[in-house]
């Protein structure tokens, strides 16, 4: 399997924005209701929200697959004027869980935050979320539970997972 990494310009944020819609409703219907998917995608990936998010310093990174973008990652390097990196988004097609794509895209991030002099890479992820074991699969570690108001009466009861270098 043969997957490409590049980053991406501001006017290429619409591959996330397609993603994310066709990604989103299939991967978090088990987890969370249909009104909370449709309002996280309306407030964080709405493209005036994805250009936001780029503007104060989020990159994004996006894979390709026999030139077909099939996932993303979006990621933070020295936040807060700390050493470490936050993992914000990082997405694969359904239909190409399992096959590495998402090993490939952390592993991209790692490297920018190493290139960004980052000593660590942390993430939320949904503590009902499959990908949980993935995270632990590479390397991470839940370094605390956190629940956050997101607005519109929803939270998100996440774990916030790092791994060290």
């Amino acid at each position: 399997m043969q997957v490409t990494v590049h980053e991406i310009i501001e006017q290429e944020l619409e591959l996330v924005h397609h993603l994310s819609h066709k990604i989103w409703p299939e991967c978090y219907r088990s987890i969370i209701s249909e009104a909370q998917i449709t309002y996280m995608l309306d407030t964080m990936y709405s493209l005036p929200a994805l250009r936001d998010a780029m503007a104060q310093g989020q990159r994004f990174l996006v894979a390709y697959r026999q030139n077909q973008a099939v996932g993303y990652a979006g990621f933070e390097p020295n936040i807060a004027s700390k050493p470490e990196c936050k993992l914000n988004k990082l997405y694969v097609l359904p239909h190409l869980h399992g096959v590495g794509i998402g090993k490939v895209l952390i592993e991209a991030v790692i490297v920018h935050a190493k290139n960004q002099r980052c000593t660590s890479l942390f993430l939320q992820v949904n503590k009902q979320n499959p990908a949980v074991a993935f995270y632990e699969k590479m390397g991470m570690y839940v370094r605390e539970e956190a629940v956050f108001d997101i607005g519109n009466g929803f939270v998100m009861d996440d774990y916030i997972m790092q791994m060290d270098w």
